[in-house]
């Protein structure tokens, strides 16, 4: 417990658009860093209240699952937080941090009980988007639009190909398949008045290898929009320190004068 108490969480968390894609940020650092936490993890959660008090039908359900980008989750979310570091959800169609209403006319994969991630679509490891004529599946709506739209061409040309059951049957192919999340910063700020964001580092102390853990939660009054964190590490006359007031100072971003740099890659989001 009181090795849990040294580990320091920002004040602020932060969300930004970034390459077209709404990222959640927060940021964590272990005050003892002379003896690095082993094994340390990082997990997060999304309460919403108002669909827990609102259910009507199967289990109720307080506390889902947030799945995190940086560090990948995919490999333990693992962190060496004796430097400060940001941790990274990516607020895409899965999000239990997206809106409910944006989502339900989406052409999405079904989780079968399962938190999924969009990246792992964007970075080609699962297919999500079925086409409903042939059943190939392709990683975005808009790898699904270019195949609907280059066997139109081709079934046009041959006179001999009906259209039911083609890629031109409009009963099959509909809207819907290749529709994208739509979502702006009036609508975060909406769906996040009932919600509290629950972030928990686990680790192992090294002096007496026991296992603890240290949370912190941010609610909608705690999270700025459109912000990056300011730099908190320094080196002076041979020396690296941290600076605790900076760790927490949050400074807007001008997404009007962003770098091409800033918007190279949506992958690196620390």
């Amino acid at each position: 417990e009181q090795r849990g108490a040294q580990v320091l969480f920002s004040k602020k968390a932060i969300i930004e658009k970034k390459d077209g894609k709404w990222l959640f940020h927060m940021r964590v650092y272990d005050i003892d860093s002379q003896l690095p936490i082993v094994e340390a993890h990082i997990r997060m959660y999304c309460i919403s209240w108002k669909k827990y008090e609102e259910h009507k039908q199967g289990q109720p359900r307080l506390l889902h699952n947030m799945r995190i980008i940086d560090p990948n989750d995919e490999i333990d979310a693992s962190l060496f937080i004796s430097s400060p570091v940001n941790a990274t959800h990516h607020i895409d169609a899965y999000s239990p941090l997206t809106p409910e209403h944006l989502r339900k006319d989406l052409n999405l994969m079904k989780g079968h009980g399962l938190m999924l991630r969009e990246v792992d679509h964007l970075a080609g490891n699962t297919g999500a988007f079925p086409c409903p004529v042939c059943g190939e599946t392709y990683e975005t709506a808009e790898n699904l639009r270019r195949h609907i739209e280059s066997y139109q061409i081709l079934e046009n040309a041959d006179i001999n190909v009906p259209i039911k059951g083609t890629h031109r049957d409009m009963d099959l192919v509909q809207p819907f398949l290749t529709r994208k999340l739509e979502m702006d910063m009036s609508d975060l700020i909406d769906n996040l008045t009932d919600k509290e964001i629950v972030c928990v580092v686990e680790g192992i102390e090294p002096m007496i290898s026991g296992t603890f853990s240290a949370l912190h939660s941010y609610r909608l009054e705690d999270i700025e929009f459109e912000s990056q964190f300011a730099n908190c590490v320094f080196r002076e006359r041979g020396q690296i320190y941290v600076d605790l007031d900076k760790f927490h100072e949050v400074q807007p971003i001008n997404t009007l004068n962003r770098t091409d740099e800033e918007y190279r890659s949506f992958g690196e989001t620390s």
